[in-house]
């Protein structure tokens, strides 16, 4: 297996030391799992969640895991939902006035709702649309404008090439092309050969994004299609050493996997992030949704993931991981 696929990636006015990027991902990827991430290094910038431009521009009450942004972030980039030029233009603003490096324009949400709006990967059809949406943003913002679109597949969508070439000749910086179309569930391995169409029809970068887990995977995904940089999101989750293990793997060192005790660490950083962004009980939920990940690799992680199921508190929680992972280091206090 050939070495450096990790390499240097320029995106607008950024040149970044990796191609690594952390994917935007709906519920989960606030400031307290991004800084997990970046403790570990190795990504060139981590996104937001997904952000409505309307809510945004009409100053909607947002909460703070939308806003924040940790100390530890050096690049961040917004991720917004829209299909209004105006929309999206007041709301690029907003987000360069704030804490934005880079923005992207999601035109891969297979949501219904998001669909019926007229947004997400419904953009996908309405090429000419979307060339109006990206110009709004970088006159707007005067940031690096990326768009992440999804592949039109078996579909007969014939959209690959217009979608491609409206972005790169309205002005976008790059492309995050998810290796499915939006009809199909990640059981439906990545249409590789899709994402290197879209290279090929291109001169702006294009990052790939499904089904990289791994070392093998990630060397696949930039072998077949060319691109220049890969996104990784659900591969992540639980795992925020993953990127840095990626890269060392490039290198031919050695990355140790955590201990399970470390990890239990990771975990409880996590959750005391999230309670210092939300209410203690919508703290709790997320985290029964989350700590399966974190548990993966434990024999007893059914058992653990029932009891979680049953917490009611934070100190419920933390119970539970000094239980199953072993000692959670001193200094990580709850309200730190």
């Amino acid at each position: 297996m050939s070495k450096f696929c990790v390499t240097p990636l320029k995106i607008g006015k950024f040149s970044f030391k990796t191609n690594l990027i952390q994917a935007p991902l709906a519920g989960i990827s606030c400031a307290p799992f991004r800084e997990l991430i970046w403790s570990f290094g190795a990504i060139a910038y981590g996104c937001t969640e997904m952000q409505s431009a309307s809510q945004i521009a009409q100053g909607g009450q947002r909460a703070q895991r939308y806003i924040h942004r940790g100390a530890q972030e050096a690049c961040l980039c917004w991720q917004l939902s829209g299909n209004q030029p105006e929309y999206l233009a007041q709301a690029s603003e907003i987000a360069a006035q704030s804490n934005a490096d880079l923005l992207d324009l999601n035109c891969g949400c297979p949501m219904p709702k998001i669909r019926q709006k007229g947004c997400g990967s419904k953009l996908l059809s309405k090429a000419s649309q979307l060339g109006k949406l990206i110009q709004a943003m970088k006159h707007a913002s005067g940031l690096p404008v990326t768009i992440k679109i999804r592949v039109d597949s078996y579909s007969g969508d014939n959209n690959n090439y217009d979608v491609a070439r409206m972005a790169e000749d309205s002005g976008a910086d790059a492309l995050v092309v998810h290796g499915r179309h939006w009809t199909e569930h990640y059981q439906t391995p990545c249409r590789l050969e899709d994402i290197a169409e879209i290279v090929q029809a291109v001169n702006i970068p294009v990052i790939g994004n499904g089904d990289i887990t791994d070392y093998q995977s990630l060397a696949t995904m930039l072998a077949t299609t060319g691109c220049q940089g890969v996104m990784i999101g659900r591969a992540s989750i639980g795992k925020p050493w993953l990127f840095k293990a990626l890269t060392c793997a490039d290198r031919g060192i050695t990355f140790p996997t955590p201990t399970p005790d470390k990890i239990g660490t990771l975990l409880w950083r996590h959750i005391c992030g999230l309670a210092k962004l939300e209410l203690e009980h919508i703290a709790v939920l997320q985290m029964r949704r989350l700590i399966k990940y974190y548990a993966a690799t434990l024999p007893t992680y059914k058992v653990l993931q029932t009891a979680a199921n049953q917490c009611t508190s934070l100190h419920g929680l933390q119970t539970l991981i000094q239980q199953y992972f072993g000692a959670i280091a001193d200094s990580i206090l709850l309200m730190n």
